[in-house]
């Protein structure tokens, strides 16, 4: 989780190794935005390149991770509010907080 933390906060990429429901691995490169907590499991709200989509990964299929020096700004259509919307939350709270 530390890493995620860092990488978050500083705005870092982060490569992983993913596995699937059905134990397919894939690699990826994410915008790590946010971590979210369901009750069950932890899950990383991240801009995927390889994707180039939104996508949510559970933190224990994350196979292996590792953070990478490159940085990313904020681009339209793929910050953190952008995933919340992607997702169907209310924003109400959102804009309270801007």
């Amino acid at each position: 989780m530390q890493t995620l933390r860092q990488a978050i906060a500083g705005r870092h990429k982060l490569r992983l190794r993913y596995r699937d429901a059905g134990e397919a691995e894939t690699e990826r490169t994410v915008r790590p935005l946010a971590c979210f907590y369901w009750g069950h499991a932890w899950t990383l709200g991240a801009w995927c390149e390889l994707r180039a989509d939104f996508r949510s990964f559970r933190l224990d299929r994350i196979a292996a991770l590792h953070g990478l020096d490159e940085r990313f700004g904020d681009e339209p259509g793929r910050a953190l509010a952008d995933f919340l919307r992607h997702m169907g939350a209310d924003l109400a709270w959102l804009q309270q907080l801007q």
